[in-house]
């Protein structure tokens, strides 16, 4: 199948201001630029799978929530899917979620830059987006992973949908944490 071009709208929100007595106050806006990225969209559905087939694979003994992950790295001249499921502990600290699992499993083989990750929590395909995200700390992991590109292009982050009509939503790591932390 033949790539597409697929184009994340810019946004733009002024930061607002309150004004009292006791100060000034800032109520951050965004702006994020449009990107574009051309993926051919069989293997953006074929990452869906490969996630939501290692969602079946986690080990959730105490949430019960699976999730997998299916991450292709920018810096991979093979273009291999590596995946991972959440693993669970009965000390909760030593819980990994999904999307960990497959980004260190890709930093293990030597790659450090994201092209796309997909997600699928198996056990709530049919709520709403925020139901199907990725936690705080995943979220800062990939950040990590995603070099920025003064381009305007951007690492696709899909988000099963488990609906016939939608494969995935897609964001970029600016949507899904547009305030992340780097050092």
């Amino acid at each position: 199948m033949a790539e597409i071009e697929i184009v994340l709208p810019a946004i733009a929100d002024e930061d607002g201001v309150i004004e009292t007595e006791a100060g000034r106050f800032r109520i951050a806006g965004q702006s994020i630029p449009e990107k574009r990225v051309m993926a051919d969209p069989a293997l953006l559905r074929d990452l869906v799978k490969a996630a939501r087939a290692a969602a079946a694979r986690a080990h959730v003994p105490y949430s019960h929530f699976h999730v997998g992950a299916a991450v292709i790295m920018a810096d991979d001249p093979e273009d291999r899917i590596v995946t991972g499921a959440n693993i669970e502990n009965a000390s909760f600290g030593a819980t990994v979620c999904g999307e960990r699992n497959a980004l260190h499993a890709a930093a293990a083989l030597g790659f450090r830059k994201i092209r796309f990750l997909a997600l699928s929590t198996a056990d709530s395909l049919d709520g709403p987006l925020q139901e199907r995200s990725p936690c705080g700390i995943c979220r800062q992991v990939m950040r990590e992973f995603i070099e920025r590109d003064e381009a305007g292009g951007a690492a696709l982050i899909l988000v099963d949908t488990g609906d016939a009509d939608f494969t995935a939503d897609i964001l970029d790591i600016d949507r899904l944490l547009p305030f992340g932390f780097r050092f």
